[in-house]
């Protein structure tokens, strides 16, 4: 009988006590191979570098509920900030609403309004410009290339660099007109198509409060975006001017204004629009259609707000300048997404990660205490077998080499199942991300990290085989074949 042989029949022979101590083993290497992959593809994910714009400007806040809210959907939105800080950016115009210069002329080389506030099936629906999509207010695409044939393609939103927003089916929505395009994971999972309607409910997901009632205007998706791997899969893209439309969202801007004006609330104007400009119209709602679908909104401009607004900057300089006016704005900030994601991970998953890699190596270490247990008590139960082996000629050397070695596979076994089981809690881990943010983990991906973790393992089951081994090692022959 060789070695290997020797050692699977000592293996069997305790096998109950062999499984308990490799899935022990086992537990302890899914934990820290599970982190090990969340610590690492998670910052990739959500840290990551490239999110397709340098700044994102909203309400004084929490850069990091701004960011949050705005490209992963989640958490509650921290205020509203004026329209026309939207159109002093995104526009060439001289001077402000106030009358004054406007600081940020010519810096930006696109500019992109984000509004939420409604959901659609626990949807997100968010209200912005036909330009986030590459179209004009009409819907059609944007030239690439100007009329003296330079490119126009920094003029064009991306969503990560060189990577810009396509449809696998229609087109986008005209900015004055009740359509929406909808992300690739809402048309598979909700079923809705081109031509497909809905109406969109009060409140988002993330927020604490229930779900309000539902809107009475009704939206035709006319466009399908393909799959870009971010949580704008899970949304659906309204005009702008359509979230303004609606009553609800039109009474409470005017109240919002009112209070900040220090003025009581006005009464609004509630009155039916006439036949001739329009279809069939509730007193109550907060726009007027046209024969041919578009709509004009009653709420004036200057009462327009938006949530946030994604910026790209034409140039380092305006960059820096653009951030250096922010900070000097008593109403909104502009946070880099990038450095935002970057500094919540390193300062706070470095701490978990380590927490949760020391348990998981305490258990891991405990499972190592276990197999020295076990193998003891394995080789103070076959003292007279290795006396025998002993008489038959084999060495102290031999009978050491195989305990360990015994507990060496042992380990073996519980850390390659538990590499492997890692990889597939992970995977569950992955898909829990997908459905809640609409980006999911590379669960696959292999890192140097568990391997050496893994290595680790089976050299504390090794070490773990000595204790016993020298004890087997120095098992007296003549005085346990006399006993026997």
């Amino acid at each position: 009988m060789n070695l290997f042989e020797l050692i699977l029949k000592q293996m069997r022979q305790r096998l109950l006590s062999t499984l308990l101590t490799s899935i022990s083993i086992l537990l302890g290497v899914t934990l820290a191979i599970a982190v090990l992959i969340l610590g690492r593809e998670s910052r990739a994910v959500f840290a990551q570098s490239d999110y397709g714009v340098e700044l994102v400007v909203g309400p004084k806040a929490s850069p990091l509920q701004l960011v949050m809210n705005t490209f992963y959907h989640i958490d509650v939105s921290p205020g509203n900030i004026p329209y026309g800080l939207y159109e002093d950016i995104a526009t060439a115009r001289e001077f402000s609403d106030n009358g004054k210069r406007n600081p940020f002329r010519g810096m930006a080389s696109w500019a992109v309004p984000i509004a939420v506030g409604d959901s659609y099936k626990g949807r997100r629906i968010i209200g912005t410009s036909p330009l986030l999509f590459g179209a004009d207010d009409a819907g059609e695409p944007l030239p690439l290339t100007d009329e003296n044939g330079n490119s126009r393609l920094s003029r064009i939103p991306v969503f990560r660099t060189g990577e810009r927003y396509s449809f696998s089916e229609g087109h986008a929505f005209a900015a004055n007109k009740l359509e929406a395009v909808i992300g690739s994971r809402v048309a598979r999972e909700l079923g809705l198509r081109i031509g497909s309607t809905f109406r969109a409910t009060h409140g988002v997901p993330a927020a604490d409060l229930p779900l309000g009632e539902e809107h009475n205007l009704e939206w035709t998706v006319v466009g399908v975006l393909n799959e870009t791997h971010t949580a704008n899969d899970n949304v659906l893209f309204i005009p702008l001017l359509t979230f303004y439309a609606i009553f609800e969202h039109e009474d409470a801007l005017e109240k919002i204004n009112a209070l900040q004006e220090g003025i009581a609330s006005p009464a609004p104007n509630r009155a039916p629009a006439t036949a001739a400009t329009t279809e069939v119209q509730r007193p109550d709602e907060g726009y007027t259609r046209k024969p041919d679908g578009t709509i004009e909104v009653k709420l004036p401009k200057k009462d327009w707000q938006v949530s946030a607004i994604l910026v790209h900057t034409r140039s380092a300089k305006a960059l820096l300048d653009f951030q250096f006016i922010l900070r000097n704005l008593p109403d909104a900030i502009g946070a880099s997404p990038a450095d935002v994601m970057a500094k919540f991970f390193d300062t706070f998953l470095p701490k978990i990660s380590m927490m949760l890699i020391i348990i998981s190596t305490l258990v891991t270490v405990v499972a190592g205490v276990s197999i020295m247990v076990s193998i003891y008590n394995s080789v103070m139960a076959r003292r007279r077998e290795i006396a025998i082996m002993r008489a038959l000629g084999a060495t102290k050397a031999r009978i050491l080499t195989t305990v360990c070695l015994e507990a060496g596979f042992i380990g073996t076994i519980g850390a390659v199942a538990g590499f492997l089981a890692g990889h597939l809690l992970t995977s569950i881990g992955s898909w829990y991300m997908y459905r809640t943010f609409g980006a999911s983990l590379p669960w696959w991906r292999v890192g140097g990290m568990e391997i050496a973790y893994v290595l680790c393992v089976i050299v504390i089951s090794l070490l773990a085989g000595l204790v016993p081994a020298m004890k087997a090692y120095e098992t007296p022959v003549a005085e346990n074949l006399v006993a026997a």
